[in-house]
């Protein structure tokens, strides 16, 4: 148990890790170009042959490259392993503005504890009739009239509220779907292999009757939120969130490396479980799901002008569905299709596997294998 614990922890932090390691890039990127920038404007007003004597620009350049890397490293660890995900249950533009103003004030508050180090340090050297809370006021005010410290702090600040609008815009995507749509990546139609698992909640209709369509909204917008992770963890994109439903599709390579598109489901149960405590004192109940996978060809494209976005078409959702659909018939909670357990790696260890019989499909010749899988009771040592 605590293997697999660490091993959903390391999916985690590697997810996040990755995520640092890119705005770290960016953000050192942007600062060379100010760099260059300003370098480029300083040319034009000093002499070329004087411009050493006031500039060293290898100093300066790593200065700026320091500045972005070490911002970078710290401020994108902030963003995305403390307030991205404090931010998930606020409203779009107050992760944006408060990200923003949270760097404002730690910026201020570490040039003030630098101009209090450095005016302690010229007074423990320089004999001079000025005590050091003079001094302190002095350099604070020339550090506060100084252009070129509201300028630097007004760029990381809007640095820090892109790069959070940048990671809000991916969740509202999904997970590596914002970069698919700035490379074109989908442009034209393309055919891919694909997994997709249709997850539904258990009598949602009698649920929604008996709490209210008002709470029972409140119930999915908690059953999604908390099943982000999972999905996320298990290298899964939410496609699409249809009523009660939730659509999630890997790639083939992606969903069947160390079997992820199954123990996602069961992280997805083991979350769910571990919050029933919240969901019983809220709503009076644990909402129970069911699921269906299976793999197969699909055409993927972006479609649409107004609200444009990356759309999947094929047999293989059309079967899905069914294979969901047959899991009351079954008494199951999750059924996969015999082709797609044909190309996972080993789970005798770990599952229990037992084939349900077929699926004849309307309309076509073929017929889909049903299997059912659970998870093994790990045995407690006497």
């Amino acid at each position: 148990m605590i293997d697999k614990k660490n091993k959903r922890e390391r999916k985690k932090f590697s997810n996040n890790l990755t995520k640092v390691i890119v705005i770290t890039l960016s953000w050192v990127f942007i600062w060379t170009l100010l760099f260059l920038y300003d370098y480029s404007l300083m040319r034009t007003l000093i002499p070329e042959n004087q411009i050493d004597e006031v500039y060293n620009f290898g100093y300066n350049l790593i200065g700026n490259v320091s500045g972005g890397l070490i911002g970078g490293i710290l401020g994108g660890s902030l963003l995305v392993f403390k307030l991205s995900q404090d931010y998930r249950e606020k409203s779009f533009i107050y992760g944006i503005l408060n990200a923003a103003l949270l760097f404002v004030l730690v910026y201020v508050g570490i040039s003030l504890v630098i101009t209090m180090l450095f005016s302690l340090s010229i007074a423990a050297t320089e004999d001079e009739n000025i005590g050091f809370g003079s001094r302190i006021i002095t350099n604070t005010s020339e550090m506060l009239l100084n252009p070129a410290f509201w300028v630097s702090m007004s760029i990381w600040a809007l640095m820090v509220s892109g790069t959070q609008f940048m990671l809000q815009v991916n969740d509202k995507f999904g997970n590596g779907v914002l970069w698919r749509f700035l490379t074109g990546e989908y442009f034209h139609p393309r055919e891919e292999n694909r997994i997709f698992m249709f997850l539904d909640i258990k009598s949602s209709t009698s649920i929604a009757e008996k709490i209210g369509h008002m709470k029972y909204f409140q119930l999915l917008s908690q059953f999604y939120k908390d099943i982000t992770d999972p999905i996320i963890n298990y290298s899964g994109e939410i496609y699409q969130y249809v009523g009660d439903e939730v659509i999630i599709t890997w790639t083939e390579r992606n969903g069947t490396f160390e079997n992820n598109c199954i123990q996602c489901f069961f992280e997805i149960q083991k979350t769910i479980e571990n919050k029933k405590d919240h969901y019983l004192s809220a709503y009076g109940f644990i909402p129970g799901f069911k699921a269906g996978i299976h793999v197969g060809e699909s055409t993927v494209g972006e479609i649409g002008i107004m609200k444009k976005d990356i759309v999947y078409s094929g047999d293989v959702l059309n079967t899905t569905a069914r294979i969901q659909g047959e899991c009351n018939k079954y008494g199951v909670d999750i059924l996969i299709s015999a082709e797609l357990l044909s190309k996972l790696g080993s789970m005798d260890s770990n599952y229990e596997i037992e084939a349900k019989g077929v699926y004849s499909l309307k309309g076509k010749e073929n017929v889909v294998g049903l299997i059912s899988i659970k998870e093994k009771e790990e045995k407690s040592n006497p």
